[in-house]
């Protein structure tokens, strides 16, 4: 949590020290506008010229603080219908590492799906949740989530919350994942490009 404040701080203290920063949040919501630069106090500071670029940068950011706070959780163990380092479900991992950044998932596997743009599986980045089916013995359908933390040379590595083991990382590549795998899907507050 206390990564987490850090980081708005820091965001917030980025934004509210120029005099521009309300500029700077319109350009958020409107790609056309461009700010090439911007001058708090006496020092100039470059800008992204495009809000592409800079939707891109907080984008990355926010990728990266939800990695970094995924992965303090290795190790926790399962539990069914958890949200906490006392145990962790799959999908009470995945929604609860969101919620660190503030976005609302479903507490349920079945109930995330939707919540994003399903990607291609040869975009797939970190940031991305994974969708398994088939994986309960009395249940069909989706079944078990993760979250994607690193693509490099094809091989994907994901985190989730595994009843055989707890939160711990697997590659999607893996005989199991690869035949219960069913897509992936990109949440609105990732999906810039």
């Amino acid at each position: 949590m206390k990564l987490f404040f850090g980081f708005l701080f820091s965001l917030s203290f980025l934004f509210c020290t120029s005099v521009f920063a309300q500029d700077e949040i319109a350009m958020l919501s409107h790609p056309d506008s461009t700010i090439t630069e911007i001058k708090p106090d006496s020092a100039n500071i470059s800008r992204p010229t495009d809000s592409l670029a800079l939707r891109s940068y907080i984008r990355d950011s926010l990728v990266n603080e939800l990695l970094t706070y995924s992965k303090t959780f290795v190790g926790c163990p399962y539990r069914y219908g958890g949200k906490s380092r006392a145990g962790f479900d799959c999908s009470g991992y995945v929604s609860t590492m969101f919620s660190h950044l503030g976005v609302t998932l479903s507490p349920s596997s079945y109930g995330m799906a939707g919540s994003g743009r399903v990607v291609p599986d040869s975009t797939l980045r970190p940031g991305d949740i994974l969708f398994f089916i088939n994986t309960q013995r009395r249940r069909s359908g989706i079944g078990h989530v993760g979250l994607v933390v690193e693509v490099k040379d094809g091989q994907i590595v994901f985190l989730h919350s595994a009843c055989n083991g707890g939160v711990r990382y697997d590659y999607l590549s893996s005989p199991y994942y690869k035949a219960h795998y069913y897509r992936a899907e990109r949440i609105p507050l990732f999906d810039v490009d």
